[in-house]
């Protein structure tokens, strides 16, 4: 089997409503799709989402794809992952969500040539997953009616972002508990807003008042590696480790220094599949779980991570809920929800369905 054809297609992704963490908000996003043809008539797809966490644009992915990237692509047999994956990474340094999309659809293409969904393929550990769906930064009353929202739509588990006042995020949490009650989990998510003390001081604030968290997640600055360790060590609640597990390398430095009690994968930061289940390895070695999330993404890319995580057995928690938040998506298959699971499609690859052409 021979690659034939290959292009990267560049699309906005609006949302359904601004969407706010402490650092930015967004209401528009832009993906870029990933299309790879085959001498067999197989066609792979898959998707990169460009991000401020990623250091990259929808602009500088289709460049560096055409330049580069498509080059080394056409010609090339699509089920040496491994192979082109390292060809590429020589030649491409950043660019990490480029990278994840041409590696997700080169599994498409791998599952829809095995005729196996993707899961299934890489090790079919479970078939669906529970995840959390995420609620932006918003006055607190809006963010109770959207967690009483969610609830009512059967998911077991909201995670709230905070990160810009430690005292009203200690309120918002204890209203939104009050309102959703003691059955559901609650994710604490502040994006790199606190200090050392700020984020110990929330903490132990809220255990003691019952707000009962699942984990808090990045809850100091990325660079900080030692911040975050000492916020793990006095913390009863997990620590989960995001943008401090930015690359793959990243994410090694700290498991190996024991910085989190939780890595938060995400495909878009590991350049894909590939290296993403050589950071779950070795988090799975040293004992410490992972969590698989998403960035502002179409189904074209977060069926990778639903696949990805429902293969793994090291894979504990999930938060793949980024197409709850898009207007329209370009995308059908891939991954559906029912009663706080999502659950990866059946059919060959990813599973999805492309509505671009």
């Amino acid at each position: 089997m021979r690659i034939t054809s290959a292009k990267a297609i560049p699309v906005e992704i609006k949302l359904t409503e601004p969407f706010a963490i402490a650092s930015e908000t967004v209401d528009e996003v832009e993906n870029v799709f990933f299309r790879l043809e085959t001498d067999t008539g197989i066609v792979g797809w898959s998707c990169g989402a460009p991000d401020t966490v990623t250091s990259d644009t929808a602009a500088q992915s289709v460049k560096v794809f055409n330049s580069v990237i498509k080059k080394l692509l056409e010609g090339a047999d699509p089920t040496r992952i491994n192979l082109l994956n390292e060809i590429i990474d020589k030649e491409v340094h950043e660019n990490t969500s480029t990278k994840a999309g041409v590696n997700m659809a080169l599994y498409d293409i791998l599952g829809k040539a095995a005729d196996m969904p993707l899961y299934r393929l890489l090790g079919g550990y479970r078939d669906k997953i529970e995840t959390s769906v995420t609620i932006g930064i918003n006055p607190t009353d809006v963010m109770v009616n959207k967690a009483r929202h969610w609830v009512s739509e059967g998911f077991k588990s909201v995670k709230l972002k905070c990160g810009i006042n430690p005292d009203e995020d200690i309120d918002m949490v204890l209203a939104v508990r009050a309102a959703i009650g003691p059955d559901i989990k609650i994710r604490l998510d502040a994006n790199e807003g606190y200090n050392i003390d700020e984020s110990i001081r929330v903490v132990n604030t809220l255990e003691s008042q019952g707000a009962d968290l699942e984990f808090l997640e990045q809850p100091t600055r990325a660079l900080y590696l030692y911040a975050l360790k000492e916020v793990t060590g006095k913390c009863n609640v997990p620590i989960v480790a995001d943008e401090t597990a930015l690359t793959m390398r990243d994410s090694m430095k700290l498991i190996r220094m024991e910085i989190a009690d939780v890595v938060n994968i995400k495909l878009m930061k590991t350049s894909g599949i590939t290296n993403a289940m050589k950071v779950n390895t070795f988090a799975e070695v040293a004992n410490i779980p992972v969590m698989i999330g998403c960035m502002n993404e179409s189904m074209g890319a977060m069926a990778g991570g639903v696949h990805f995580a429902c293969a793994c057995a090291n894979v504990k928690y999930a938060d793949l809920d980024s197409v709850l938040d898009i207007a329209k998506d370009y995308v059908k298959g891939g991954a559906r929800y029912e009663d706080g699971f999502v659950i990866p499609s059946e059919k060959p690859g990813l599973g999805i369905e492309v509505e671009l052409e």
